[in-house]
Parts: C-alpha cells; structure tokens; sequence
C-alpha cells in the first residue's frame, strides 16, 4: 500500500517528466479526491466534465485538446493544488516527456509486421485484451535472452493462441520458443525486415477468462536497447535486464517512441542495481514502445 510520501514522489516525478496521465493521476491521488468530487467541482466553475472523461485522461485512453478541455486542465491545476501550466505544459508532448534521442535503429517496420501477422491469420479482432507484459532480459557479450509473459483476457469463448513478434536489427533472427502451459505453432519470418513471428497455443478460454501466455527468444545479435511495443493504452509492464559481468555497463534509462519512425526519448535515469541490473515497472501505459537502454 502507497504512504502520503509515495504519492507526493510520484506526483513531483510526473509533473517533471511527464507524460500528462501520469501526472495527473499522481496529483488526483496526492490530494485524495474521488473523481465524481473533481467533476462537481468542475461543473460548479461552469466547466462540464464527465467522470469518465477524467478517468481516460488519467488513464491515457484521451488528452483535452479543445479549448473547452484545455480550461478544464488549468482549473484542475488550481484544483488540485499545482503550479499553473504544470499540466498544461506536459500537453506541449505526445505522451512523454524527455530528452530526445537518435534511434539507434529503426522500429519495427509496420507493413512488413502487418504481412507478418496474416500469414499467421491474425484477425483483425483477435478477442483478446494483453493486462499486463513482464519481462526478464538477460544481457551478455554474444546477445541476449528473454522471457516474456503475457498476460491476456479472452472477450469471447473459444480463444487458445496469441501472436508474438520479435524485431532485430542485426543479420541473424531470434529464436522463439514458448515457456510454460502453451505450445508453439507456427513460425514465420521476414529476414529482409529483421522479424519473426510465432503463435503460441494453449487450452481454449471462455468469456472474461484470463491467461498468461509465456515464451522465449534467443538472440545472438548484440543490442543496446530492450523494450515492448503497446499498441493500447492501460497495460502494465514489468521490465527487468541483467547485465552479464565484464560488460562494463555504466549507465541505464528508462526510453519511449511513439511509432517506428521518432527517435527513443530517455523519460528517467535508472540505477544499476548492484551494478548489474536494471528495473522499471509501470502501469497504465501510454501506446508506443517502452523500454530501457544502456551504455558502457
């Protein structure tokens, strides 16, 4: 359970770095007001904003951009006791704050992944919902392995596979291979454009059932970046890589794009834990890639 102390950490963060939902929802939290009070409070300064609308700006499913929305923010601002412009400003961005970076390679190709995706007969619809993505990198001198788990809710009866794709920059493609309770299917790959895809299998959910669905990927191409791409708002990722020793990994950040083609934004510094592993987790993401990078 959070402490008043947390909440004010987690609100000077977000007001810093951004991006707007989290700051928001870190100064709702800071000051412990429902969401049903900000509207009345709102509605009584003749600004009409419903429950839900808030809920998605703090949740990143939205952003005000009109003007009607934009008064609404700086009145929250006083509201809530914070600096005027502080979440004004951090609209000025997509989603995240940072310091701008060179990609150092470029994203996951989108046509290349969409051919991809229907050789696999992924629908359109595929009636699943990822909740949640944690991830266990480790990091040596001839590539890297991770495990990843997905965990995934069925909205409809009969779901019993989930699509996972894995993007390099290097000549040689990773190796997938799927970890507990499920099975691998097919596989198919781009070289060309650096992709692999591979279906996981697993017994048929029913409606609203959960499942975490787990595989592995094997690369022998070196990298200097690890990270998950979200396609929605409002999953939760659990990030953690292990650095082999005799690296010489110095320094670590936490990094974000919003599509393939913007550079990676370092969001925060993270500290090498015994001086061989790096950690973040978040929840409530904004779309686009998260992950963290490192360098000697």
């Amino acid at each position: 359970m959070g402490s008043a102390i947390d909440d004010l950490d987690d609100l000077a963060g977000g007001l810093r770095a951004g991006p707007f939902h989290t700051a928001l929802r870190a100064a709702i939290a800071s000051r412990g007001l429902a969401l049903e009070r900000l509207s009345d409070r709102l509605a009584a300064a003749g600004l009409r904003v419903s429950v839900s609308t808030l809920s998605n700006w703090q949740r990143g499913l939205s952003r005000p951009r009109r003007p009607e929305g934009l008064r609404a923010v700086a009145a929250l601002e006083e509201l809530l006791g914070l600096p005027a412009h502080s979440l004004r400003g951090l609209l000025d961005e997509p989603a995240h704050r940072g310091r701008r970076l060179p990609a150092p390679a470029p994203g996951t190709p989108a046509l290349p992944a969409s051919r991809l995706r229907a050789r696999l007969d992924v629908p359109a619809d595929p009636a699943l919902d990822v909740l949640a993505v944690q991830d266990d990198v480790t990091v040596t001198e001839t590539g890297w392995t991770s495990t990843t788990r997905t965990v995934v809710r069925a909205r409809r009866a009969g779901v019993d596979r989930h699509v996972v794709l894995s993007h390099v920059s290097g000549p040689a493609l990773p190796e997938i291979r799927a970890g507990r309770d499920c099975a691998l299917g097919r596989v198919h790959a781009d070289r060309a454009a650096g992709l692999i895809g591979a279906e996981l299998r697993f017994g048929a959910l029913g409606p609203g059932e959960t499942f975490a669905v787990e595989h592995v990927t094997t690369s022998p191409e070196p990298e200097r970046y690890c990270g998950h791409w979200f396609r929605t708002a409002g999953q939760r990722f659990d990030l953690t890589v292990r650095f082999a020793p005799g690296l010489g990994i110095r320094r670590a950040h936490r990094i974000w794009r919003l599509d393939p083609h913007r550079p990676h934004r370092d969001v925060a510094g993270l500290r090498l834990i015994d001086g061989r592993l790096a950690h973040f987790a978040d929840f409530d993401l904004s779309p686009g890639f998260h992950g963290i990078r490192w360098a000697a």
